[in-house]
């Protein structure tokens, strides 16, 4: 029982369920679209495993106790992982043309400049007051959608536009939790909108996104009503989770349950889109 409880934790502090969910996030684009590139989704898993673990190692002495302690106590576990997924992205990134590599390049300057200090003057984007959550909804939106369309040369610009903006508003909505559960350890000067707003408006704030984002599911026109249907499901339970975190949650609700919600998304395309 220890060892399925560490394991666990480790699957999920060690960042390869968020990779997950990023994973499945680039499979539904996708599968909407019907865009044939395996690869791409694999580099989307391991470089967030990657980016998310060289984040979060420059800010260890700025996290919570409990997840520092963690860390330091998984040293060399998370050091073997880490340079499995350098490689797996080293590998998958030779599939990349040149043009690809220069959109992902703002991408991983994000990444780099989320920590490391900009000009001498900013300790990392993340310290940007009330840039966080916008750079990480743009960033995934980016990577799990915009990229491999545009890898896949797609042209309609109207329905592009509309997807991008569905998909940043999902993100931005179930990251509040995490900024809402974060509340108590983010420094003031951070800004976010928990701290600026508290916890109930900022709820209000995440479901309104999503109701934006269901608006703009209607007026596309998908082959398979069924697409329609499972995107209404994932939208209501997203904002009925989103309605009951809160500070006091324990960190599985956020870092597990909530990051799994793109899990189950992809699983429901799976079993009922034809």
């Amino acid at each position: 029982m220890q060892v399925l409880k560490r394991s666990f934790e480790f699957y999920v502090f060690g960042n390869i369920h968020v990779a997950v969910a990023a994973y499945c996030l680039t499979k539904i684009s996708l599968l909407l679209f019907d865009i044939n590139n395996q690869p791409l989704a694999n580099f989307v898993f391991f470089s967030t495993v990657l980016s998310y673990n060289f984040i979060r190692l420059f800010q260890v002495d700025r996290l919570n106790s409990m997840m520092a302690i963690w860390i330091r106590a998984n040293k060399r576990a998370l050091i073997v992982l880490n340079s499995f997924a350098f490689l797996g992205c080293g590998y998958y990134l030779l599939n990349f043309k040149l043009v690809e590599i220069f959109v992902l390049f703002p991408f991983v300057l994000a990444t780099l400049f989320y920590v490391f200090p900009f000009k001498n003057k900013i300790a990392g984007l993340r310290n940007v007051p009330g840039l966080k959550l916008f750079l990480i909804s743009i960033t995934w939106a980016g990577l799990t959608l915009y990229l491999p369309l545009f890898s896949a040369e797609f042209q309609n610009s109207e329905q592009l536009y509309t997807s991008m903006t569905q998909r940043f508003l999902f993100i931005f909505a179930i990251t509040i939790p995490f900024d809402i559960r974060d509340a108590q350890f983010d420094l003031p000067g951070l800004n976010t909108i928990p701290q600026v707003l508290g916890v109930n408006k900022s709820k209000m704030i995440a479901i309104a996104a999503l109701l934006i984002a269901v608006v703009l599911d209607t007026r596309i026109a998908y082959e398979d009503p069924n697409y329609l249907w499972i995107n209404l499901f994932i939208m209501g339970l997203s904002m009925m989770m989103i309605a009951f975190s809160g500070p006091q949650r324990r960190r599985f609700y956020t870092a597990f349950w909530i990051e799994a919600l793109p899990v189950l998304w992809y699983l429901l395309y799976l079993v009922f889109i034809k």
